[in-house]
This record gives C-alpha cells, sequence and structure tokens, in this order.
C-alpha cells in the first residue's frame, strides 16, 4: 500500500508541510553550526557593517577603501568584500575604478524619526552643510483626506514644498500641509527664520507655529521615485526613495502639519530608537 504523504494523526497536508520545513530550517542551522568558519563569507552581511560604516563616520571619505584593511576588521573573506563593495557601488555609495580602488562617492546622511531632517544646526556633524529651498508657498482649501488623516474639520491649510540639499546636492523633497492661522507672506517668514541655523524640531516648531512641540507619529516606506520627484532629487525615474508620512501636534495633541518627505535612498538613513539607562543609540 503507498504510504500518504500527509500524516493520518494530523489529517492535514498543511501540518505535514510545516512540519517538513521546520525540519528543513532546523538541518540548515544544524549544518550552518557545525562548518565552523571563522570569517564571514555573506557579501549581504559585509555590506551591512560597510554600510553602517559609512553612514557612521568610521569609513576614511579622503582615503581608498583598502580590500586588505576590511578583510582584517571585518573578519571577512576577500570574495564576500568584494562583492559587497559592488553592492555598494551599484547603489552609487562608493566608486569603483580598475587601477584606482574604491572610494566612498558620498556619505550617508542620518535623519531621526520625527525630525524635518539631518541635524544641521551648530555642533552637531551636519553643521553648515544643510541649504533648504521653499518651492511653494500658498493657502488651499483643506481636502476631505487630509482632514480625516490629521483628524481635524479645519477648512484650509497652507500647502509647504521645499526641497533640501546637502553639500549642493539634493536630499530630500518636502510637502507639508501646514494648520495655522498665519497669513502666507509672515507664515514664510516664520520658516525661513530657521534657514540659517536650523535649529533643533522643538525650536523650529515654537518659531513656525507659535506652539510648544508635543511630539510626532510617522510611517516610512520605500517606494519608486515618480517623474517630477526624480528631476528634483536628481535621480533616475523609478530609483528607491524613502517616503516618510509625518505628523507633528502641539502638547495639547492639535496637529500643526501633515507632511510627505522623498528621501533619496542611497543618501538618508532614518534613525529611531528607543533609548534605556546605559546603553548607546545609533548615529
Amino acid at each position: 500500500m503507498t504510504r500518504p504523504f500527509f500524516d493520518d494523526q494530523s489529517g492535514s497536508v498543511a501540518a505535514h508541510l510545516r512540519r517538513q520545513a521546520d525540519e528543513q530550517r532546523a538541518r540548515y542551522i544544524r549544518a550552518q553550526s557545525n562548518r565552523g568558519e571563522k570569517s564571514v563569507t555573506s557579501p549581504r552581511r559585509v555590506y551591512e557593517l560597510i554600510r553602517s560604516g559609512i553612514r557612521r563616520g568610521t569609513m576614511p571619505h579622503d582615503e581608498v577603501l583598502s580590500e586588505q584593511h576590511l578583510i582584517e576588521t571585518l573578519g571577512a573573506t576577500r570574495n564576500a568584500v568584494r562583492k559587497a563593495l559592488q553592492m555598494l557601488a551599484d547603489d552609487g555609495v562608493v566608486l569603483r575604478a580598475r587601477r584606482a580602488g574604491t572610494s566612498i562617492a558620498h556619505d550617508i546622511v542620518a535623519v531621526r524619526d520625527g525630525e524635518v531632517g539631518p541635524r544641521a544646526w551648530a555642533g552637531m556633524p551636519d553643521a553648515g552643510r544643510l541649504t533648504v529651498e521653499t518651492l511653494e508657498c500658498r493657502r488651499i482649501t483643506a481636502p476631505a483626506v487630509i482632514q480625516e488623516f490629521i483628524g481635524s474639520d479645519v477648512e484650509s491649510v497652507i500647502l509647504l514644498e521645499q526641497i533640501g540639499r546637502m553639500n549642493a546636492k539634493p536630499l530630500y523633497l518636502r510637502v507639508g500641509y501646514c494648520i495655522t492661522d498665519f497669513e502666507v507672506d509672515e507664515f514664510i517668514q516664520r520658516v525661513e527664520s530657521n534657514h540659517g541655523e536650523y535649529p533643533p524640531i522643538a525650536v523650529a516648531h515654537h518659531r513656525i507655529f507659535g506652539t510648544t512641540y508635543g511630539g510626532s507619529s510617522s510611517v516610512v516606506e520605500a517606494i519608486s521615485c515618480q517623474e517630477r520627484a526624480a528631476e528634483l532629487l536628481e535621480m533616475q525615474v523609478g530609483s528607491p526613495v524613502l517616503l516618510r508620512e509625518l505628523i507633528t501636534r502641539d502638547t495639547a495633541g492639535r496637529p500643526s502639519e501633515l507632511s510627505f518627505t522623498h528621501f533619496r535612498a542611497d543618501r538618508v538613513a532614518i534613525i529611531g530608537s528607543t533609548v534605556t539607562a546605559g546603553t548607546t543609540t545609533l548615529n
């Protein structure tokens, strides 16, 4: 008699397949554990470590990246390092040239979740490197979908579109729907009063809206860059960007702004952390 391909006791094909998958996973984990390799052989893992080092600033930006140095410091195989560097070159993060070696094309800018852009005020690593240009600022009737998103029946909002550049290179494109009674001219002055020093979000919020910053909530998605955004960000249409939806509120919980920001995925890392005593945060 032919044995059925599922367990009679379970009476379920799905349960049988799940057990098979669990057994295969367990065999794979045992095999990996028994290999006893001391070097990192996965290009993806080496890629992650190098990219993190570039973002943190621990990789030399003014020197050629030595394969041998990376092999030694990362504990990786030469093949894994070479493949990881090619992956970074495909991202546009590093430049590879025959005989010239590999060098960092640009750094990866850290934007902390909840803040509009990188930390560019005095004393911060990005101080003096950021410029923001206002592309459009006008009052519009608040669409019903915006009223729903922010949980308010406000009749009108100020639409504010800006482009941020780091070292003169496009970094992000941002559109905000701002809930305020200020006239457009005064609102623009309030916004641009921050463009000399780019202060922390709490300071900027008070200057722009005249209320105390109470916090924010956000969602980040990876999407394909559309035509107009690609033109402004100097990217190919369809290139990956990070789209962040951000709602900021005052201390009373009232919404101040709903914004959507397209960050260049090859130049920006969105950082969020939960800090407890005695721990360090990502940079």
